[in-house]
Order: structure tokens, then sequence, then C-alpha cells
């Protein structure tokens, strides 16, 4: 009976292999025609488990059997129907893909292999969804790098890296999963072993190789950061750090989590200080904010170099970067914060200038002089009456200490006092912005169309009930009816020369209605039609000339952008020296022009009404070289440099004309030279040589602005010289501006002559060369003259 039992198991066992081997040999079948299938251009055989999971097998086979054209041809099928457009057969064809992987790498065939990551890494450049297989994708693809590295495949591995470099760095438009998993496989790439190797290559070797591992590095995301950077912050060569410091930046976005967390770690200065240096190099401006916190370290060229910082990157925000700066930042670097603030020229720099000034006691006593010193000079462009006083307790404590009150700081001060003096008295004196004031039958009508802020918000309160219509109106949807009444008071307005409220009803109209631009417009025809008709007939009677000379439209826009101003009789309107770029048109009383000669004052002419004064420190870059005082009761329109400027860019031709027409009737330098007073007392000798020069701070100290002019001619008291200069504004600049001329006196020898630049005019149009007047601080020897002019001669 047992025997019996034990051959019916062994008979059962014998039949289920066969019915397994049938099986198998049916699938081996099966496979073999959904091959072929697939081979033809089937590509629903991709939804059937099985050929999915055993294709592989057939690719296998198929290199056992020397057809690796077969299985080379079969891989490039599965890798284009992974990037085709259906997600379904795209990751049926990429799960056929990571089976192949598997099994090949257990073959060791590379050649195949290679072929299957290459067709996963083109899937994954394209895929847009997350499907499950990128989980095991993205792990076989480290697997390969891993291996491409170790073998010293440097260039099979950059193609790879490329593709998940562009993922990581939003190159290629992702989802936050598949971007996760690929900075997880960068990460585990980045072994440190590999990052190692790369440095060492990177640092010390030349070539394609060490170019290739700068490559791999900068794409090998946040670990290779920290690799570098910790190499940075121990390298104790200094070729290697420069090196490094170039790199880094070059890893993009992915650095700046890295860099802002190692700003709040406690590293060396000098850790800190590259870091900023790094920040900067990316040349991002929103990531100045990251920085900023290291102004407050207690090393000094730390805080230096977060200022380069904000230099470089900080573009429309740097004022606002600076001014927290300076109240952050040691002593020892605010004198050169404060010149920088200053060439903004804006009402908040000069609040906190003055703060400064007022707290000058706790300024640290070893720099104290130069911060005063460049805080005179930058508020002359801000002229304000605390300045004033605040100038003046500085000069009586400067004097208190030292007696004859000579120091540098104390003469930058009453400079300052001399330049901001008179603008004060001029704009105390500024009447106030009215319509319309008729001072007699006998005197012009005088109207002024500047926006003050006092006459813009009375026009506001004025318009409130005209405001309370308008809203119902906009309530009720009415919005036609509303724009018309908005016209109708602008207009109005306009007629009854109240520019102010028709300005404010003309915007107000564009926000109730962005579709009535041709009301908008009408408003504008109608202000500028009535301005024009502000003008008197007394007025164009007296500058009637000057009317013919320029057409309507300047003449009307030259009016608007003057000022008017009166002076009582034995008042200066300007002194000899002064260096505001200003036009005075005298419409009323005469005025007294005088120079100095020496220790005499000079009568030389009265001004008359229809004069007009000042026509060379406006247009020719230049001191004033006369002094006016006003002899009699006088009014003048004063037009400004500044506002002159504002009207170029519509009437472009304006300043050509202005200029030719003030010329024709400038007796100014015909009448120095008739008495002898020009820039130079002494006679001028031609001598063309080049010669270096360099600019002064305000201390008087030398700069590093240096540049090389040819010198036309020198006297005892001066000389001019020519120099290129790309804009007429930045010539303007250099008035008043004190410079040091290296004069050679022998074949390797020159002599200083420290200077003072008191004009500068063009010379050449097309070249833009200027000539610079400059009068020396003490007269030139006779002796050092004349081997000048002999070094000249040779």
């Amino acid at each position: 009976m047992d025997i019996d039992q034990t051959q019916k198991e062994q008979a059962l066992l014998k039949a289920k292999e066969l019915i397994a081997e049938g099986e198998r040999q049916r699938a081996r079948v099966r496979l073999a025609r959904q091959v072929e299938e697939f081979a033809m251009g089937n590509v629903s055989v991709l939804l059937q488990d099985e050929f999915v999971r055993n294709v592989s097998q057939a690719i296998v086979d198929a290199s056992r059997d020397n057809s690796d054209g077969r299985a080379a041809t079969l891989l490039e099928k599965l890798g284009n129907q992974a990037c085709g457009e259906d997600v379904k057969i795209r990751e049926r064809a990429v799960m056929a893909l990571s089976f192949c992987f598997s099994l090949l790498s257990a073959e060791e065939n590379d050649a195949l292999l290679e072929k299957v990551v290459l067709a996963m890494a083109r899937w994954l450049q394209i895929e847009t969804i997350y499907l499950p297989v990128c989980d095991t994708v993205c792990r076989q693809l480290q697997q390969s790098g891993l291996r491409m590295l170790d073998e010293g495949h440097w260039q099979q591995f950059d193609s790879l890296l490329e593709i998940l470099f562009q993922i990581q760095s939003g190159a290629l438009e992702k989802g936050n999963v598949i971007r996760g998993l690929v900075a997880r496989t960068q990460d585990l790439l980045a072994t440190p072993h590999i990052l190692e190797e790369l440095t060492l290559v990177c640092l010390h070797s030349h070539g394609g190789r060490q170019a290739l591992a700068e490559k791999i590095l900068i794409r090998l995301g946040r670990r290779s950061v920290i690799f570098l950077l910790e190499k940075l912050l121990i390298s104790q060569q200094k070729e290697e750090r420069l090196r490094l410091i170039k790199l880094i930046p070059e890893t993009g976005k992915v650095a700046v989590p890295v860099l802002k967390e190692y700003l709040t770690k406690d590293i060396p200065w000098y850790g800190v200080r590259n870091i900023v240096l790094l920040i900067a190099a990316m040349g991002d401006s929103s990531l100045v904010p990251l920085v900023l916190a290291s102004l407050k370290h207690t090393d000094i060229r730390v805080q230096q170099q977060v200022l380069d910082c904000i230099n470089n990157l900080a573009g429309v925000d740097k004022k606002n970067y600076l001014l927290s700066a300076l109240s952050l930042v040691s002593d020892e670097l605010k004198a050169h914060l404060i010149a920088q603030l200053g060439q903004f020229g804006c009402a908040e720099c000069a609040d906190v200038f003055l703060d400064i000034l007022a707290d000058r006691d706790s300024l640290a006593a070893s720099v104290r002089d130069d911060i005063l010193g460049q805080l005179c000079i930058v508020l002359r462009l801000v002229p304000q009456q605390r300045t004033l006083i605040l100038l003046r307790q500085l000069i009586a404590e400067r004097e208190k200490q030292s007696g004859a009150g000579q120091d540098a700081v104390t003469l930058i001060v009453k400079r300052t006092l001399q330049i901001l003096e008179p603008q004060l008295q001029a704009k105390e004196k500024k009447e106030r912005n009215v319509t319309q004031v008729i001072k007699d039958e006998d005197e012009p009508i005088e109207v002024f169309f500047d926006s003050d802020p006092n006459a813009e918000q009375l026009a506001r309160l004025n318009l409130r009930g005209l405001e309370a219509q308008v809203q119902q109106l906009l309530q009720e949807k009415k919005i036609a009816e509303a724009t018309a009444l908005l016209v109708k008071y602008a207009v109005d307005a306009a007629k009854e020369k109240d520019f102010v409220t028709a300005t404010i009803l003309q915007d107000r109209i564009m926000a109730v209605n962005p579709n009535a631009l041709i009301e908008a417009i009408r408003v504008g025809e109608a202000i500028e039609v009535e301005k024009s008709s502000a003008i008197s007939s007394h007025y164009l009677s007296l500058w009637s000339e000057l009317y013919d000379f320029l057409d309507t439209e300047s003449f009307a826009a030259l009016y608007h952008c003057q000022r008017f101003h009166d002076y009582q009789a034995e008042e200066i309107i300007v002194q000899q020296g002064d260096s505001h770029p200003t036009l005075y048109f005298v419409n009323s009383g005469q005025i007294a022009l005088t120079c100095r000669q020496g220790k005499k004052e000079i009568f030389l002419k009265r001004v008359n009404p229809g004069e007009i004064i000042g026509v060379a420190p406006f247009f020719d870059i230049s001191l004033w070289t006369v002094s006016l005082t006003a002899m009699t009761a006088v009014k003048v329109q004063i037009l400004k440099r500044e506002a002159f400027q504002g009207l170029l860019p519509q009437y472009p031709g304006l300043e050509s004309s202005l200029a030719d027409f003030c010329r024709r009737s400038d007796t100014v330098p015909e009448l120095l030279r008739v008495t002898g007073e020009t820039r130079r007392e002494d006679v001028r000798h031609p001598a063309q040589m080049i010669i270096v020069n360099t600019l002064l701070d305000g201390y008087g100290h030398p700069s590093s602005q240096q540049f090389k002019g040819q010198m036309e001619d020198i006297s005892l008291g001066g000389l001019s010289l020519l120099i290129r200069i790309s804009k007429k504004e930045n010539a303007r600049l250099l008035l008043g501006r004190g410079l040091i001329s290296f004069l050679p006196v022998g074949s390797n020898e020159a002599r200083e002559r420290r200077g003072e630049i008191v004009g500068v005019t063009l010379q050449d149009y097309v070249d833009k060369d200027y000539r610079v007047h400059v009068r020396f601080n003490e007269p030139m020897g006779a002796a050092d003259l004349k081997t000048i002019l002999q070094q000249w001669r040779k």
C-alpha cells in the first residue's frame, strides 16, 4: 500500500512538472509573439504585465545569442515609447526599462546597460507627471552614476548629470515631487570620496579634465556646495581660495540656503567675509538682505565687504541699504559711506547726516574730522536751516578750541556756509505759490505754476464737494456723467488760472474712467492754452527779442520753468566765486555788476531790465567772475540749471538756441578783459605737454582719481589743460574741485602744484574735449615756470 501511495505522489509531481513546463513553453511562445508584435509597432502589448516583466529576458537572450542588433532595437523602441504622448504607455515602457536595468546589471552587459540608462534619463527629462516608477528610476540612475564615477567615465556621467541639474535648477519644469527625488539623487551621487577627487582635479590640474571636474562639481547640488565651502574656509593657499570663490557662485540657487546657514554659524571673520563675497558674486539683488546682519560684525573688514556687496548688487534699493548701514558700521567706514549717500542728494539722507552732525561728540576721535568734513560737503546739496544752525555751532566750537580756526574742517564748514546761506536766504523770501498776483497797474502780472504741497492740499480741500458728487455718480454706475462733470470743472479751473486744481482733476478723470483719454488730453490742452495766455503783455514787450528768437512753445516752457524773486536795494544777489549755475532775467530795477581786483572792488556796469546775467556759469561751467548787487528794488526771474535740464528732453534744441541768444548780448567777458580782470592775471605761455593730475577729496587729500591731460598753457598763477569728458553734466562736477598737477622740471623729475578748477569749457563738440582752467593755490616761482617751459621746448 505504501508503495502504491509513493508511486501516486511521484506520478502527480511529474504531471505537475509537465504542466508547468508546458505553461512555460506557452509563455515563451506568447512572449516571442508579443516581442514580434512590439517590434512590428504594436505598442498595446505594453499594457500586458507579462510582456513588461519578461521583455527584459528576451533582450538578454538576444544579446547572448549574439543578436545585439535586435536587443538594441527593442531597447530603442522602449525608449521611444517612454517619451511618447500616452501617459499609460509611457509608464509601462519605463517599467520595462527598469526591469531591463536590473537584469542587464546582473549580466554586466555594459553596452546595453548604457542604452537603458540613456533612455531612462531621456524619459525623466520630458516627464512632467509624477509616476510611481519615478522612485525606482532615480535610484537606478544613481547606481549607474556612481558606477560611472568609480570607473572614471566622467564624460558619460556629465551627460546624465546635465539632465538632473536642469530639473533641480528649474530649467526643466517639473512638479515638487520629481524635483525632490532628483535633488536626493544628486545628494547621493555627491559622496565624500568623489567630491574629494573632483575638487583635487579642479584645483590642481589643467586642461579639459579640470574643466570637466568643475562642471560636475557645479551640478552636484547642495552637498557639493557644502564640501566646496568647507574647503574654502580651511584653505591656506590664496590661489585655491580664489578658484573656489569663483566656482561656488556658479552652482546657482542651490548655494543660497547653504550660504545663509553658514552666516549664522560661529566661523572666523575671514569666513564671513568670503561668504559675503560669494553672495555678491552671484549677482542677485534679492540676496542683499542675507548679508545685512554682518554689518554688525566686530571686524571692520567684514563690514567693508558687506558695503561692497550692497554697492555691487543693490540697484534701486541701494540708498535704503546704505542708510541702514550708516548706523551700524564702525566710524572708520562712515566718511566714505557718507560721500556715497551724498550723491543721492535727498532730504532723507540729509536728515540722517544732520543727526550725526548733532551727535558729533560720540564719533571716534581718530576719524571725527574726516566724518565732519565729509558731512559738510554733502550737506551742500540739500539746503536746510538746521544745517546752518549746526555748522555755526561747529565753527564756534572749533574756533574756541584752536583759536584761529584755520584747520581743514573749519575751512570746509565756512565754504559750505558761503554756498548755503545765499540759497536759503532766497528760499525764505520766495513768494507764496499763488494763481495770480497783481502789484499795480504799471507792474507786470506774475503767475506761478509750481505745484506747492500747501497749494495742492488747499485745492483738494476745496474739491471735497465735487468729489462727493463724483462718488455718488460712480455708485449709480454713471461713469460717463462723472467724467463729464470732472472735465467741466477742470476746464473752468484752467480758465481761472487755477492750474493746481485743473491738474488734480485731470489725474482724477483717468482714475475714474481709464478710457477717457481724449477728455484728459482736452483738459491738458486747455491748461497749456491758459498757461500761455497768462504771460502778460508787459512781459512779452520786455522780452520781445527772446520771444521772436525762440518758438512760442519753447518761450512758454522757459517762462514756466523760471522762478520770480525780489531783492531790496543794497542786497547781494551773487558773490564773485560762487558756483551755482543760474541765469538771472532782470524784469525791473537796476543791478550793479562788479569784480574784485586784489583788494579793490571795480564797478563794471549797470544792469537794466531786459538783460540776462550769468551766461558763463550757466552754459560754460565756471565760477562767477563777477558780483551782482541790487542798486534799487529789483525783480528778476531765476532759471536754475537743474530745472532747465528737465526741459531739454522735450525741447532738444532749446539749450543751443538760448545760449546763442544770451551770448549775443553778454558783455561780461569784454568788460573783464578791458579791466584786466581775467581768471589769470599773469601772462600765459603756450606749453603743450601731457601731464598727470590727481583730484583732491573734500579734505584736500589726494584721492584715487588720477587722470592725464594735455596742458595747453601755463602762467605763474595757473594753467589750462584739455581732457575728454563724455557728458557735459559730468564736466560740471569738476567745478570747484581741488587737484594736484605734476609738472615736469627734469627728465625724471616732476614738481607738484596744487590748485582749484575754476572753469570747464567745451573745446571740441565732436570729440567731447573740454578745457579745464586751474588756479594755483599759491603763485609759482618764475624760476620754476622757466624750467617747465624749457622742458616743453625740448
